[in-house]
């Protein structure tokens, strides 16, 4: 099991690497867009990639695809990341 954790532990850091570059830009407009908008990104890139996997134009630029999926797992992240909040938010509002 700590094999697929080991080989693909590269692949959060530069998801990661790719959220802290774009932080410069776009600084933390996620919280700001809301949960909706992370959801559509998710949906939205997705769909391209499937797109693209389809008409077979997937592979001609992996640098572009595999930044792509890097992009996806960050808006999964911060979904997530979302979804935390308004849960702390629902909690702290109860007390």
């Amino acid at each position: 099991m700590g094999e697929t954790i080991e080989e693909t532990r590269h692949i959060y850091e530069k998801a990661m690497a790719l959220m802290d570059e774009r932080e410069k830009d776009y600084e933390c407009s996620w919280r700001e867009e809301g949960l909706d908008c992370m959801i559509g990104s998710l949906y939205k890139k997705g769909s391209q990639l499937r797109t693209m996997l389809g008409n077979g134009r997937l592979r001609e630029n992996t640098k572009r695809t595999k930044e792509d999926i890097l992009d996806n797992i960050n808006y999964g992240i911060l979904a997530y990341r979302h979804l935390e909040l308004e849960e702390m938010e629902e909690q702290s509002s109860r007390q």
